[in-house]
């Protein structure tokens, strides 16, 4: 079967920077983020060795998300300047490394994520997403798993179902009624993990819970209607409108490996450049791509 891999190059890139120390070149450009990015990389193209791979990415440009809402992952940290440097580098290197690259307008890597996995799931593939993010987890399906990248734990239907208490379709309806401190959603007041079970055992789904409104407010009266129906829109995945795709344009392509060379020396990556020539040999050993 073909498989296809997608990598949610933002939220990978939010987790290369943090988790590593802060390295840079002797010149002072910091490159944490890039070397952490590119390891990875590395290590799933040999791994895994894909035939066909996307990478999405978030734009700086507001979404759709916090058009309805502004406050929308406020309590975030600012970006800070090392890491908005290391992006474009970042993003060249994908392009040169021959992986097809996604970014667009008013949606996150996620809704990209989303709409290639379940087209491409509609034409016959299986489909692994790399996404440290659990809001990507909605979308989980028989043919589509879920993989941290940087715990290598794979989520599939019955790792959601023992992690969260609900299966993947209703991993949304979960949310809204705990909340996502981490893009500023707050919830029902008073509703946790063992109650929001219960709740969607009783009602099914939020949208449930929303025609049925009263009989919920009588048992949480300090519940906002107005809250549940925004943490609902926030956190559901939306299909990009116009966005499709032929097979060629998701198979991996052949590295720019002298471009690439010659980017990583200027990077002073030493050990990536080594990861580059091991590609290089078994490429040239086995005519890949």
């Amino acid at each position: 079967m073909k498989v296809l891999h997608l990598l949610d190059g933002s939220a990978f890139l939010y987790r290369s920077f943090f988790a590593l120390p802060p390295l840079s070149t002797s010149k002072g450009f910091p490159t944490g983020a890039i070397y952490g990015f590119m390891r990875a990389i590395f290590a799933l193209l040999k791994t895994e060795k894909p035939c066909y791979f996307a990478i999405a990415f978030d734009m700086p440009k507001p979404t759709k998300r916090e058009e309805i809402y502004k406050d929308y992952k406020a309590k975030r940290p600012t970006m800070p300047d090392p890491m908005k440097l290391q992006i474009p580098a970042i993003k060249e290197l994908v392009d040169m490394m021959g992986i097809r690259r996604y970014e667009l307008e008013g949606y996150e890597a996620d809704d990209i994520i989303a709409t290639l996995g379940l087209k491409a799931l509609e034409r016959g593939f299986s489909v692994k997403v790399y996404s440290p993010d659990k809001d990507i987890m909605q979308i989980i399906d028989g043919g589509l798993v879920v993989i941290n990248p940087i715990s290598g734990e794979v989520f599939d239907r019955k790792k959601v179902l023992d992690k969260f208490g609900v299966p993947p379709e209703k991993l949304v309806d979960y949310l809204a009624l705990v909340g996502d401190k981490v893009d500023n959603i707050e919830g029902i007041k008073g509703v946790g993990p063992k109650t929001a079970i219960r709740i969607l055992d009783k009602y099914g789904s939020v949208e449930n819970i929303l025609r049925n409104w009263e009989d919920f407010k009588s048992a949480f009266p300090e519940a906002k209607r107005e809250s549940l129906e925004l943490a609902l829109n926030l956190l559901r995945l939306h299909r990009v409108e116009g966005l499709d795709f032929e097979e060629e344009e998701l198979r991996l392509k052949a590295p720019d490996f002298q471009r690439l060379r010659t980017m990583l020396e200027e990077l002073e990556m030493k050990s990536l450049l080594k990861e580059l020539e091991n590609l290089s040999k078994t490429a040239a050993q086995k005519n890949l791509f």
